[in-house]
């Protein structure tokens, strides 16, 4: 500044040499110096007037000012009373008329628009110009990708939960049932479609209800799969949110929600309230619990209908083939779209048309020619879609044929139901039985009830002796020392017996351990599942009571010891389940040690020979336990009767092969192919297989961890560790203040279960780049550059601008139009050039100060030429939004119409929104316009 600048106390100035100082006050004016407050920072600066590295902050009208207080307002004329500036407008809360004098305003002011900044010194270092770009121009790549929602999942790339997940996750409020069996993954697919829904606008508040028992596997899976923290709504969380806002609604206070069934049924109170919210998704898991006939429906089914009837999107979740039950398969049908399922009746009458479609095509499904015969039979079944084939036996029109039919099949679009036998990827399962001697501490007449039949072990008055006398223990120990190092998973039904012997095996072998029972926090648990998982130092068996056949996945393992048996086969399959799993890499080996003539031999032998449900899954199980429950029960008290014993498991063995048989002629071969996505699924896969060897988010993330001041730090297995340092700019949400461990690589993060994944959907990733986007770091730089084909002191403007606009999320503008950017670099004469930049240099600030002011003139000039043609830039890019909008849009709600006059699943709301959203993004699309986003000056100085 020069020595003629009036200075006056009161006035604002920023500091060109330390702009994170905030804006300063001048506290005292002298003929030499002056001192200048820093009120944000809490310190101070004294400067000579002659050469003060100071500008002063000015608003012209037009612009928005900030007071001290925290309000707004909008600059209308600003005048000058001795020496201070008085601005006068309009605040943009209340709309009065007020008065702001500048020794009032906001501290904490930052200089956010580019030319500001640069007119008034305000300089950052001229790479984060080029950070600024990186972020912005991978954040638009990936928000058109196919892959958005899917690619950030911890799983492995298994074809049919990605082909349900991107046929679901893509429609507007998706109202479907996810029925695969045992094994195959639903929880998965609902979390791929829920990602999906809110990564892509479709979806803000979801509700999750599930029963009671699964609520932690449901938090665990959210937040490990897909990075989704869900709150957990129970009584005592409802009384607290109540006491804190009194008259409030608890279920209004958070985005995600997880809640057991039962506990809403048995709380009339919360019941009311969580109708009374509003919410665009609901998932609802063991949907075949909800109990329904015609004349008397559970209340839990009158719940979910209740919340079904008011909620756009909804998932239900069952393993319970439909053919075992058809009315409870129509009423979850029902749940879905009532107007299409108002009465089982008629339902049977089209499900019978639709099996025999299904029959008809059968051929065709199996790669055979079709009969003259079959041929007649499918033309008279849906003569509007046979009859644009020639020859349907060719591969190409066999394939098109398929999928119209499976399109127009009656419950395609709302039933995805896939099979194991159909499904690569399953290990075998060999069943080791080990028959024990009874001990002493279980004399036979101590057994006068169910539980102590079945769990001998925990008799009322029976002490820790057991431990020394049962042969399973003993059994145990001498079996564990044999598979070593093989990693042996064993449950039992008790959190006190997985207790107990875990203790007797860390004191009598040494051998690493860890248990997990219902009585341990979320925290204690994750932590005894890291240990197990650790290949290396981890424990070699972990111990769960019954609830390690609920919560988690540990298909690293392929021993499984059953210390006891459930009662109920649903349960045992949850059990094996554990390990059999897609990703096994080996056969599972099943270890049942039991005491002979026991209730647990009993059940051996009804499971193995009976069910044959140890070494193949069944499906059947629940319903041949529903018919001999009462001589099951029986057998486990009298486990000498082998009459009756022999009975049982014959008439279970006969039952389960009828119900199997009915089960497999009740296939719908169509509906599994539509399920399994055969062909339709190979393109995304390869794009999301692609995305994961692809380098370009390690280089942005390492450029973006950088600027921040975030320091990463190579571990070893494809593994980084992220630290903040001292230099870090802002708040990364996210980030563990204490460290993190991720990694890039899926096959690590499938392994790992302790590290973070990060991938393009990871919302560490997403908060980084916004960190820099919204921070000022950027807008403003100048730079040296060496380029030889350039004369030397010629100058540049590099400008940064982004296309963009306004829409509710659910019109998913970014789908067509994401932030776009538009970088121009214009020469003297205002020509758009090229610069290679490859030694691009910082320039001092004083120098920088000296050439601005030098420049003013032509470059405002320049920024105005830059923001005509980045204007041109952005009507081509908005032409080509509009036309693919219009024509992706207009040829889905076509296809939906043609559709519509063959399958009554697709529903008018499906198509009236597509209709409304083409006419909302019109106008969006038609009002967008350019913002400068950053500038940055390039001088030549090879």
């Amino acid at each position: 500044m020069s020595s003629d600048t009036q200075y006056a106390i009161g006035q604002r100035w920023l500091s060109n040499t330390e702009t994170d100082l905030g804006l300063g006050a001048i506290i005292r004016v002298d003929f030499r110096s002056i001192e200048v407050l820093y009120p944000a920072t809490g310190e101070s600066r004294i400067y000579t007037k002659d050469n003060a590295p100071l500008t002063r902050l000015v608003f012209t009208p037009g612009e928005t000012v900030k007071s001290q207080e925290g309000w707004s307002m909008c600059v209308d004329t600003v005048s000058e009373q001795q020496g201070v500036l008085i601005y006068q407008g309009l605040r943009e809360d209340t709309k009065q008329s007020v008065t702001l004098a500048e020794p009032n305003l906001d501290h904490h002011i930052r200089l956010n628009q580019p030319e500001k900044r640069l007119f008034n010194y305000q300089f950052d270092h001229p790479n984060w110009f080029d950070v600024r770009e990186a972020s912005l121009s991978s954040q638009h790549q990936h928000a058109q990708s196919d892959t958005i929602g899917m690619v950030g999942a911890r799983i492995e790339l298994i074809p049919h939960q990605l082909h349900i997940a991107s046929e679901v996750g893509r429609r507007h409020a998706p109202r479907v049932l996810l029925a695969d069996e045992v094994g195959l993954g639903k929880t998965i697919e609902a979390a791929l479609i829920i990602h999906q829904q809110i990564q892509t606008g479709r979806a803000g508040r979801v509700l999750i209800i599930v029963p009671d028992t699964l609520i932690h596997q449901w938090l665990v899976e959210m937040l490990r799969r897909v990075n989704l923290a869900f709150a957990i709504y129970d009584e005592s969380r409802c009384v607290a949110l109540e006491e804190s806002e009194e008259g409030s609604n608890p279920f209004d206070n958070d985005q995600l929600i997880l809640c057991g069934l039962n506990w809403l049924t048995q709380h009339p109170k919360r019941q009311q309230q969580i109708q009374q919210t509003s919410w665009d998704l609901m998932v609802v898991d063991e949907a075949h619990h909800l109990a329904w006939s015609a004349d008397a429906p559970s209340e839990e089914y009158q719940l979910v209908e209740q919340l079904a009837q008011a909620t756009p999107g909804v998932l239900l979740l069952t393993a319970t083939p439909d053919q075992l039950g058809h009315e409870s398969h129509f009423a979850r049908l029902r749940l879905l779209d009532p107007a299409r399922f108002y009465d089982y009746a008629t339902f049977l009458e089209e499900e019978s048309q639709y099996a025999a479609l299904a029959d008809a095509v059968a051929p065709l499904i199996d790669g055979e020619p079709l009969t003259d015969d079959a041929y007649k039979a499918l033309q008279a079944l849906a003569p509007e879609i046979v009859s644009q084939f020639d020859d349907v036996n060719d591969t190409a029109s066999r394939d098109a044929l398929l999928h119209q039919l499976i399109d127009c099949h009656g419950t395609g679009r709302l039933l995805f139901r896939n099979r194991r036998a159909a499904i690569e990827g399953f290990p075998a399962r060999q069943l080791h039985s080990y028959a024990l001697p009874r001990p002493n501490c279980y004399p036979v007449d101590a057994i006068d009830s169910l539980s102590s039949a079945l769990f001998p072990e925990r008799q009322p008055g029976l002490t820790e002796q057991w431990l020394n006398e049962d042969p399973r223990v003993s059994w145990l120990l001498e079996f564990l020392p044999t598979v070593k190092p093989a990693k042996v998973l064993l449950i039992c039904a008790s959190a006190a017996t997985a207790q107990q012997l875990a203790e007797t095996i860390r004191v009598k072998t040494g051998i690493r351990q860890a248990v997990f029972h219902e009585g341990m926090s979320i925290v204690d648990r994750d932590k005894a599942a890291h240990y197990f998982a650790d290949p290396e130092d981890g424990a070699q068996i972990l111990l769960c009571s019954e609830i390690g056949s609920e919560g988690r996945n540990f298909q690293f393992a392929h021993h499984l010891v059953l210390f006891d048996l459930p009662l109920t086969p649903d349960l045992l399959e949850q059990r094996i389940g554990r390990l059999d799993r897609i990703g096994q890499t080996q056969d599972v080996q099943i270890h049942v040690p039991v005491i002979e003539h026991s209730a647990q031999a009993v059940l051996l032998k009804w499971y193995h020979e009976g069910l044959n449900a140890f070494e193949q899954t069944c499906p059947t199980g629940g319903k041949v336990y529903e018919n001999v429950e009462e001589m099951l029960i029986t057998a486990c008290l009298m486990p000498d009767d082998s009459a009756l014993i022999n009975t049982l498991v014959s008439q279970s063995h006969t039952l389960n092969n009828e119900l199997k048989a009915k089960l497999d002629a009740g296939r719908d071969k169509l509906l599994e192919l539509n399920a399994a996505g055969v062909g339709r699924v190979d393109s995304l896969l390869e794009q999301i297989i692609a995305r994961d060897s692809a380098a370009d988010l390690p280089k942005l993330a390492g450029r973006l961890f950088d600027s921040i001041g975030i320091a990463q730090e190579e571990k070893g297995q494809d593994c980084f560790i992220l630290r903040p340092t001292e230099s870090m700019i802002g708040h990364l949400p996210g980030l563990d203040p204490e460290g993190m461990t991720v990694t890039y690589r899926r096959r690590t993060a499938t392994t790992l279960e302790n590290v973070h994944f990060l991938t393009w959907d990871h919302p560490l990733i997403h908060n980084a780049i916004e960190l820099v986007l919204t921070d000022v770091h950027g807008k403003s730089s100048v730079g040296f550059i060496a380029e030889k084909e350039q004369p030397k002191g010629a100058y540049f403007v590099e400008t940064l601008f982004v296309l963009s606009g306004k829409a509710p999320a659910k019109l998913q503008l970014e789908r067509f139009l994401p932030p776009t950017p538009i970088r121009l670099c214009l020469d003297v004469k205002g020509q758009h050039t090229e610069l290679l930049n490859q030694s691009l240099r910082p320039v001092g600030r004083k120098i920088a100060q000296q050439l601005i002011q030098a420049l003013t003139p032509q470059l405002q000039q320049q920024l105005e030429r830059a923001r005509d043609q980045a204007h041109q830039h952005a009507n081509h890019i908005l032409q080509d939004a509009l036309q693919r909008m219009q024509q992706s849009l207009g040829s889905e709600a076509q296809r939906l119409k043609d559709l519509q006059k063959q399958n009554p699943a697709i529903r008018d709301s499906e198509i009236a929104f597509i209709e409304q959203q083409i006419a909302a993004l019109t106008d969006v699309l038609q009002n967008c316009d350019v913002q400068l986003d950053a500038v940055r000056i390039l001088v030549n100085n090879p």
